[in-house]
């Protein structure tokens, strides 16, 4: 099966982000909120699922490591 990308990854962080951004919204009720919450919750299980069936790759631990460290950079530039 040939890799297409149909959807592409800044779609799929703009969606999210839309749902983050319901959850974060004082005039949306806690119904539609939750309900946006639930549906991260339900892409966070199934990536969970796929990176622990993925195969380890060279300079992945690496490349994880740089992550983690502009994350924190970033948290405590805030």
């Amino acid at each position: 099966m040939p890799y297409i990308e149909k959807t592409g990854k800044e779609k799929i962080k703009e969606q999210l982000w839309q749902w983050f951004d319901v959850t974060q919204d004082p005039m949306i009720d806690g119904f539609n909120g939750w309900g946006c919450k639930q549906k991260l919750y339900e892409i966070k299980f199934v990536l969970d699922d796929y990176l622990e069936r993925c195969p380890h790759y060279v300079g992945e631990e690496e490349w994880l490591e740089e992550q983690r460290l502009d994350r924190a950079v970033n948290k405590l530039s805030k």
